[in-house]
């Protein structure tokens, strides 16, 4: 994890310190009003902010950002979690009109339940494992 950090770029120093704030934020207003509520907030918060910003690479971008909140998520003080994550890429990339999926997804049965939350670019996922769609039955 620190070799990852200490080969961080400029986008990537930029959003891991961003989602170091934005992380708690989100886990507050989690437990506070549960998930649909938190989701509309970050819907809103995208309409109102968002700004309109060439990328020569995008999907370049997107990754970056991407590793930035996975490292901040691991790092944080704070208790994170895939759900948070997702919810905080989400968040970053929407502000500049980058269209990303956040998926919510379970598997196994009563026994071995387990959910996970992913974002995904063009089907692509960004965060929450490589083989999260695969691995679980998305339900948005």
């Amino acid at each position: 994890m620190l070799k990852t950090a200490l080969s961080f770029n400029r986008t990537q120093w930029r959003y891991f310190g961003a989602a170091l704030l934005l992380l708690p934020r989100i886990d507050v207003r989690l437990r506070k009003n549960g998930y649909a509520p938190t989701r509309a907030w970050i819907d809103s918060e995208i309409t109102k902010a968002q700004k309109a910003r060439l990328f020569e690479d995008e999907m370049a971008f997107s990754r970056d950002v991407a590793i930035a909140v996975n490292v901040a998520g691991r790092r944080s003080i704070w208790p994170t979690s895939c759900l948070r994550q997702a919810l905080a890429l989400r968040y970053f990339l929407g502000r500049y009109g980058i269209e990303s999926e956040l998926r919510v997804g379970v598997r196994g049965g009563q026994r071995d339940f387990a959910a996970h939350a992913w974002v995904e670019k063009n089907g692509v996922v960004l965060i929450g494992g490589e083989y999260a769609g695969e691995r679980y039955v998305a339900l948005s």
